[in-house]
């Protein structure tokens, strides 16, 4: 009897371990980012917007306020990442891209030369309001050299006409409406503070974008979610 009964509590302990050990869900792991910078006043001195339009498509240093922060997030499998839109004219998109893409290479692609985001003097931003650049076609591999995104020339009255529309590989896109009344529509209404989230089910690296064609392909407005295991 004593031995039966020793049995029967080594089986039970072990049901009740089980669970705990090879059942339970691990908590994924959010992250968040900004999208964009609000501006709350002149980015720098002239030939920075001193009064109206600061940070505006006009201002020599808008591109300034056009990166995302930080620029590389990672979240367990499952997790999900909340990007907070500041600014105007955004449009977000994801892709997923080989675990070799890295920053460097890619913005060269979109406007070769030193990364934006380093470059403090507007006058030696190469791509800074060109419009030539950001209306060009671009086609822009990982860093496997599998093609992810083909920004198509711009087109005036295309759809949409201040966007990269590139949908073969795209997992999602918010604020790719064309221009209205003189502006554009990017995350609803107003930009500002507007709160988009996605849920990463599977593992592998993602590249996220600001589909404004001159705050990506001019400015190098993009980052990466890293998703694990």
């Amino acid at each position: 009897m004593k031995a039966r009964l020793t049995y029967v509590l080594v089986v039970w302990a072990a049901v009740v371990v089980l669970p705990a050990s090879g059942w339970a869900q691990q908590d994924p792991g959010d992250a968040a980012v900004d999208f964009g910078v609000l501006p709350t006043g002149p980015l720098g001195p002239p030939p920075c917007f001193q009064t109206t339009g600061i940070g505006g498509p006009n201002d020599p240093c808008s591109y300034l306020l056009h990166h995302l922060t930080p620029e590389e997030v990672a979240v367990g499998k499952g997790g999900q990442v909340t990007f907070q839109v500041h600014g105007g004219g955004h449009g977000l998109a994801i892709y997923q891209v080989s675990k070799t893409t890295n920053r460097e290479d890619l913005g060269q692609f979109l406007c070769a030369g030193p990364d934006p985001a380093t470059v403090a003097d507007p006058a030696l931003h190469p791509c800074n309001l060109l419009a030539a650049n950001a209306d060009a076609r671009h086609v822009i591999p990982d860093g496997k050299g599998d093609v992810v995104i083909v920004a198509e020339t711009n087109v005036t009255n295309a759809h949409p006409d201040n966007r990269v529309w590139s949908e073969p590989g795209r997992l999602m896109s918010m604020g790719g409406h064309q221009f209205l009344l003189g502006g554009s529509i990017p995350a609803g209404p107003t930009s500002n503070g507007q709160l988009i989230t996605y849920r990463f089910l599977k593992t592998g690296r993602y590249l996220v974008i600001c589909m404004n064609r001159t705050h990506f392909l001019n400015d190098w407005m993009f980052g990466f979610v890293n998703v694990v295991d």
